[in-house]
């Protein structure tokens, strides 16, 4: 989509009449029908009906680029004077133009003035990076006015530059930790050192602050905590945190519109975590507080957290009322198809297979799994997370008792995957495929010693968090009951 269409798509009622109040009135302005044709058209939008309704068919297409760019100036400009004193960091930005407009003018004074509100406001707020840019121009303007030591501000520099380099090291290993993250979703391993970095930098940070954060600094501690926590997957620690913070943050009112996404998030993970823990009516409270919170400021991040809404809600279903998680799959079903998006066909298929697989309906599973396999998205997904959907789908046949079928998905399987049956991660997959082949079709596996000494060592080997994560149908509570282990 062009950026022109994502700006305007995205302004709210206030913004839109803020524009049409600061732009000049006149009769068939271009801008204003190229803005509100942007405005009905939407995601429709036709660029030659555009040009159209412009009169600019029988003109060189530089006009027509040329009205773009200044509508996008236009609303740019609307849009830093309305919301400048919305957030303190529109503000401390503020204070810092109008200091140098002020010291241009030769108004010395008044310019130290406002460099003063910009250190207070981001003082206040933790922007220690913005504060780096303040005292460099305290410094400058020290030297002009002489009766101004510059030495407080070289030392508040000093101190501030090393809190700042430990928030940039900290940053870029979160960066880099929540693109792993996002790129594996949690089904590649795990990079321990980087963990580890990211953890020492975030004691550093804490001992060179305050014992009390502020708000946003509290905000990006919170962040690479939660993170090293979901990377080592401990849940228990990660709910404690996130429900800690959560109310820290609701007892402080620091939620506000301009960190509603991490309200969100918090909520998001604080729900993951409860049913990580199997608490899972818990869950469903958070989850049902997030998906209020999604509707809240016109929808602001609607489209990102009505997923991670959908997902909590089927996750916990799952295991406590399979029939709700479908419907509720199916809603959420139903709202992709209308935006189109095959992008989460994998997901809708799969967790279809899985539920109707808790409620016996093995069949009807089966049949979502055909589905999934033939997508796209299925065909270039990894070939370990693959192999996991597939294991699901024999212990899925074992269940409707159709031997001839599960001997043939059984060598078909390992056929497929082969080249991955070397893979450390990997062996519990593995591990199930061969005792899959020993049930199969033996009324007596129970009693078998064979089979037994192959269960018996598939729960004795040490196995990774990530690892059992990562199962679709986990493997250990289906043994369990298979062979009736108490837990």
């Amino acid at each position: 989509m062009d950026i022109l269409n994502q700006i305007i798509g995205g302004l709210n009622k206030e913004e839109i009449r803020k524009y049409k109040t600061l732009s000049t009135a006149g009769d068939e302005r271009k801008d204003h029908i190229l803005f509100d044709y942007i405005r009905a058209a939407g995601p429709k939008f036709d660029e030659q009906k555009a040009l159209k309704k412009l009169g600019y068919t029988e003109v060189p297409k530089n006009r027509y680029y040329q009205l773009k760019n200044r509508l996008i100036e236009n609303i740019g400009d609307s849009l830093v004077l309305l919301n400048t004193h919305k957030e303190e960091l529109y503000e401390v930005h503020q204070y810092i133009q109008l200091y140098h407009l002020y010291r241009s003018r030769n108004l010395l004074k008044v310019a130290l003035s406002y460099l003063h509100k910009a250190e207070k406001c981001a003082i206040e707020t933790d922007y220690y990076e913005v504060l780096d840019v303040i005292y460099n121009e305290l410094i400058r303007l020290c030297s002009d006015l002489p009766g101004i030591s510059p030495e407080q501000y070289i030392w508040r520099r000093d101190e501030n530059a090393r809190i700042v380099s430990d928030l940039r090291e900290m940053d870029n290993a979160l960066a880099t930790l929540s693109h792993r993250l996002r790129v594996s979703q949690n089904f590649g391993p795990v990079d321990k050192n980087l963990l580890r970095k990211l953890q020492t930098k975030v004691g550093t940070i804490s001992t060179h602050t305050t014992a009390r954060f502020g708000r946003n600094l509290e905000a990006r501690i919170y962040t690479a905590l939660s993170r090293i926590l979901v990377q080592q997957h401990h849940y228990d620690a990660l709910e404690k945190l996130v429900t800690e913070t959560y109310q820290k943050f609701t007892r402080e009112k620091w939620f506000s519109r301009s960190n509603h996404e991490l309200k969100l998030q918090m909520l998001t993970y604080c729900a993951n975590a409860l049913f990580k823990n199997k608490k899972y009516e818990e869950s469903i409270s958070y989850a049902t507080m997030l998906g209020k919170e999604i509707q809240s400021f016109d929808k602001l991040h609607f489209d990102k957290y009505y997923f991670f809404y959908c997902n909590s809600l089927v996750n916990n279903y799952t295991f406590v009322n399979p029939q709700k998680g479908l419907s509720v799959l199916n809603e959420f079903e139903a709202t992709m198809r209308q935006k189109k998006s095959p992008y989460y066909d994998i997901y809708i298929y799969l967790n279809r297979a899985t539920l109707l697989a808790h409620m016996s309906r093995y069949k009807e599973s089966l049949q979502n799994l055909v589905k999934l396999y033939v997508t796209d998205n299925y065909r270039s997904a990894d070939d370990s997370f693959k192999l996991k959907i597939e294991v699901s789908e024999l212990i899925i046949t074992f269940e409707t008792g159709d031997t001839e079928v599960l001997d043939y998905r059984l060598k078909q399987v390992k056929k497929s995957f082969a080249a991955l049956s070397k893979e450390k991660t990997l062996q519990r997959d593995f591990q199930m495929i061969s005792l899959l082949e020993g049930m199969n079709g033996n009324p007596d596996y129970r009693f078998e010693n064979r089979i037994k000494r192959k269960v018996e060592a598939f729960f004795k080997e040490k196995k990774a968090l990530e690892e059992e994560d990562s199962e679709i149908i986990q493997y250990g509570p289906w043994l369990t009951k298979k062979f009736h282990l108490s837990e």
